[in-house]
């Protein structure tokens, strides 16, 4: 009967039919191919090649990934393998290779042939201590002999093959053993041991997420329920594994859950349907060349033809599997075959082939029933000699303790003399010398505990003096800051301030004269004064750091006091401030700190605005917790040079000039930016040379 062996054999590859044959794989598996095929191609490529570890590791898996695909693949590839890792001196290379070339012959029904190659390799394996090359040969060892259904060999390399695995490989190793064991257990109708074996086998792909591991499982698991006779629940467990299969594109899954399908629905006497899977298993089967594989999908066929009455048919498919099954030496399905054409031959009235038949399907029975008593015989024997082996090892162990017993009091008692008189020395030796330690000791931690209070005090010493030396620094830098504002910015507006004052003192001016000197004198005190504002808010954030206090801020009354105050400027210059803010523009912020930066914004576009221009000052709503407040001129603008440089630290780059020759510091800009942020919003700009600058920043809306 057809089983599934987790991926019951090997996988391998052909380097040589690759492009023809990859679109019939699973995409995982598909994508492995692509990455190895394209490695082996680079490895062999490259100048002076000779075969290393890598590459044959490469054409070994590839073996392995086809063995199912295109078994004439596997052997050539084996066969490379081979050939290179004899060149290159790689001994676990040789093992794979044998086991790849083994593997075609065994999926061949070329059981004998196989073996060797399987021997060579175990052997060489064993020399090496190649410990997973020695657990896949004697898995595929177990595989041979399952396939012509000596199940007790099967069993005996199987355990072998997980004892290796449990002591020296990993888990997912573990669960292909597990799940062979279990397969060969359920033939042997011991269902419990056999479902012990695959759920084990589950637990470690469920861990390890492996879908196709648990594909595996589930479909060998539904396997026992169809021996026990729960149908529906191994029609719902092949029904599952058939979609995964179809799913993943995985051929051989796909053809096992069609042939478990067609041979439940068979026994459900849904011939119609089982013919369906039963021939949907042989086609892939056979394009795979599984000759056991095919042998049981014709026999299925056979069965489900002789039931529907249509003889000629059902011979000619039991016939077919026959010659595959002596063939291949298949004995279960020998004995089967012949069942179905005693059958077929009874019902056709031909008595003489029918009795032919029947006695051959009694004879093959008849062996395999001898086989499983001979393996109960053989199993009986073991566990006497087994019991026998371990009563004398218990008793000899025993033997043993009792004489290490006699021994251990003997050696204690010698040993418990010489230690009472080494004791007794050493007590002498130690009163002599636990005064001078002591004295020592004594004196030492006297010194180190004066070391470490003095070297507490240095680090303490030195921390502070660093602190200081930081803090000297900083002042430095503030009042050096404030030293070249003084020097560059205030000394013009003052120098020319003093001027326009003593001209008014010294001239007699008329009422006329004296008004526009007045005007002149109220914009150079403006200036100053602004940019007093600036310094000492910069100087005291520079120092104290900004500190903010928010509450709720009319910005509208912001603006209107800005306005007005910047009138005789906007008015001197015939700039019109427009003010399209929403009369809800209520942001959560410091007061004092709103009003410097829409201040610094205002007077920053009248500054490059020219004369007869346009500033507008509009709101939005950003979301549900922001205000977006954007102030608009179409003044000189800026470049993408002067643009990347606007927010930079106070004094760096050329200084601009307003359109009726403003001169500033560069702090308005910054300060506004620094206090945009500390208040939770954020700034923008956009320009364009001769169209204006729009600067929009946020601030959080007030609730």
């Amino acid at each position: 009967m057809k089983v599934f062996l987790d991926f019951r054999k090997f996988f391998s590859a052909s380097v040589l039919l690759i492009l023809v044959l990859i679109s019939g794989f699973s995409l995982a598996q598909r994508a492995e191919i692509e990455s190895l095929l394209s490695r082996v191609r680079d490895f062999e490529d490259k100048e002076n090649f000779s075969p290393d570890k890598p590459y044959i590791d490469a054409l070994n898996r590839l073996g392995e990934l086809y063995y199912n695909l295109d078994p004439d693949s596997t052997f050539l590839l084996g066969m490379k393998s081979l050939q290179a890792s004899e060149k290159a001196g790689y001994q676990d290379g040789i093992v794979d290779a044998y086991r790849n070339i083994g593997a075609f012959h065994n999926i061949r029904g070329q059981y004998a042939q196989a073996m060797n190659y399987f021997e060579e390799g175990l052997n060489l394996a064993g020399e090496n201590q190649y410990w997973l090359g020695m657990a896949n040969i004697y898995n595929s060892m177990g595989l041979n002999h399952y396939d012509r259904g000596n199940y007790q060999e099967a069993v005996t390399l199987y355990l072998k093959a997980l004892e290796i695995k449990e002591k020296h490989l990993s888990e997912y190793e573990q669960s292909k053993t597990l799940s062979n064991l279990g397969l060969v257990f359920s033939d042997m109708g011991d269902f419990d041991q056999a479902l012990n074996f695959h759920n084990r086998a589950l637990d470690i792909r469920k861990r390890a997420n492996n879908k196709l591991g648990m594909a595996s499982s589930l479909a060998n698991i539904g396997l026992i329920y169809k021996k026990k006779g729960k149908l529906d629940e191994a029609l719902a467990s092949y029904t599952t594994t058939l979609e995964i299969g179809e799913t993943i594109e995985n051929g051989q899954l796909i053809a096992v859950s069609h042939f478990n399908l067609g041979d439940i629905l068979l026994q459900q006497e849904d011939l119609e349907g089982a013919l369906y899977h039963f021939e949907a298993a042989l086609e892939l089967d056979s394009n795979v060349d599984d000759i056991a594989a095919i042998s049981s999908d014709l026999l299925g066929i056979g069965e489900a033809l002789v039931r529907q009455e249509n003889l000629s048919e059902a011979k000619r498919s039991v016939q077919r599997s026959l010659d595959l099954a002596l063939e291949s030496d298949i004995k279960t399905n020998l004995e089967k075959g012949h069942d179905l054409l005693h059958q077929i031959y009874e019902k056709q009235g031909n008595n003489r082939a029918a009795l032919y038949h029947f006695k051959q399907h009694t004879s093959y029975r008849d062996s395999l029933r001898n086989l499983e008593s001979e393996r109960q015989i053989r199993e009986m024997a073991a566990k006497y000699e087994f019991d026998k082996k371990e009563a004398a090892l218990r008793q000899e162990q025993r033997e043993k303790e009792l004489e290490n017993e006699k021994l251990m009091e003997r050696r204690l008692r010698i040993g418990f003399s010489i230690i009472l008189v080494i004791l007794l020395i050493a007590f002498f030796i130690a009163l002599k010398s636990v005064r001078y330690q002591t004295k020592a000791r004594n004196l030492l931690t006297r010194q180190k505990d004066k070391l470490e209070s003095l070297n507490k005090k240095i680090l303490h010493q030195k921390k502070e003096t660093e602190q200081v030396a930081r803090q000297l620094i900083e002042v430095n830098k503030t009042k050096d800051k404030l030293f070249s504002i003084v020097g560059h910015d205030l000394k013009s507006p003052i120098n020319s301030l003093k001027g326009l004052m003593q001209y008014a003192v010294d001239e007699k001016l008329s009422q006329e004269e004296f008004l526009l000197v007045s005007a002149q004198l109220r914009n150079e005190v403006e200036h100053v004064h602004f940019t007093l504002i600036n310094l000492l808010h910069w100087a005291k954030n520079q120092m104290k750091g900004i500190v903010t206090e928010a509450e709720k801020v009319s910005v509208n009354k912001i603006l209107q006091e800005n306005i007005n105050l910047y009138k005789p400027v906007s008015e001197i210059k015939q700039i019109q401030v427009l003010d399209q803010l929403d009369p809800e523009t209520n942001c959560l912020a410091d007061k004092e700190q709103c009003n410097l930066i829409v201040r610094n914004l205002l007077n920053n576009a009248l500054k490059f605005t020219n004369r007869g221009g346009e500033i507008i000052v509009k709101s939005q709503k950003s979301g549900d917790t922001h205000w977006e407040i954007s102030i608009q001129d179409n003044g000189i603008g800026m470049d993408r040079q002067t643009l990347s440089k606007l927010f930079q630290p106070v004094f760096k780059g050329k200084q601009r000039y307003g359109t009726s020759g403003e001169k500033g510091t560069g702090l308005g800009l910054q300060l506004s930016r620094d206090f945009i942020l500390k208040n939770g919003g954020d700034i923008k700009v956009s320009s364009e040379p001769g169209k204006g600058s729009t600067f929009t920043f946020t601030l959080p809306a007030a609730g």
